[in-house]
């Protein structure tokens, strides 16, 4: 009875699970697969397998898988992050928005604001990141002035009151402008303003 592929291939499977075990050398395995290769008829290949005694019926059994070595433990699932992503460039229009923002976080955030904005929207954009640090610097410069008020105060009710509204206003106008700057496109230079970031 001739046989077909599939026959041939059954019959090496089993000589690969004999192979495994130990049971053929390795020239007696090439032999064997070659002789199957060959074979046309069913006693060819029952020739094969009568030393190893295995039917050629049926599937081989298992072949016996290597365990897996344990690899490391999981991260917690606070740092079982996907990567992150290279950032892309700004647009123009999101480049004046932000640092336009920059500028008038001082009204709510002084300070704050600038920093965070330069620290993350900053690092993809040169222009975000100068208009941030001054504005930053602006604001560092106003906190530090604030530090004056009492002294300003010992100049009497009216005159401590007028200077303290006018550096509040000058604060509030400079950012104000500030902000209008960077949405036209430029970068505000405050002319009162030390410069601590650079």
């Amino acid at each position: 009875m001739r046989v077909s592929d599939a026959d041939r291939e059954r019959t090496i499977e089993h000589l690969k699970y004999a192979y495994g075990e130990g049971r053929l050398t390795v020239d007696e395995f090439e032999e064997r697969v070659a002789a199957a290769l060959a074979g046309k008829t069913r006693s060819d290949l029952e020739t094969l397998l009568e030393d190893l005694l295995m039917p050629m019926a049926g599937p081989p059994p298992p072949v016996p898988m290597a365990r897996p070595r344990p690899g490391p433990p999981p991260l917690p699932w606070m740092l079982d992050r996907p990567p992150a992503r290279p950032f892309e460039a700004l647009r123009p229009g999101r480049e004046r928005g932000w640092s336009a923002v920059a500028h008038w976080s001082g009204f709510c955030a002084p300070v704050v604001g600038p920093y965070l904005i330069r620290r993350t929207v900053g690092s993809r954009s040169k222009f975000v990141r100068a208009n941030a640090s001054s504005a930053l610097n602006f604001q560092l410069t106003c906190l530090f002035s604030f530090v004056l008020t009492p002294i300003l105060a010992l100049f009497g009710n009216i005159a401590g009151g007028l200077l303290i509204s006018a550096m509040f206003t000058a604060i509030a106008v400079f950012a104000i402008l500030g902000g209008a700057r960077a949405a036209g496109g430029d970068v505000m230079r405050y002319p009162i303003s030390m410069r601590v970031v650079k």
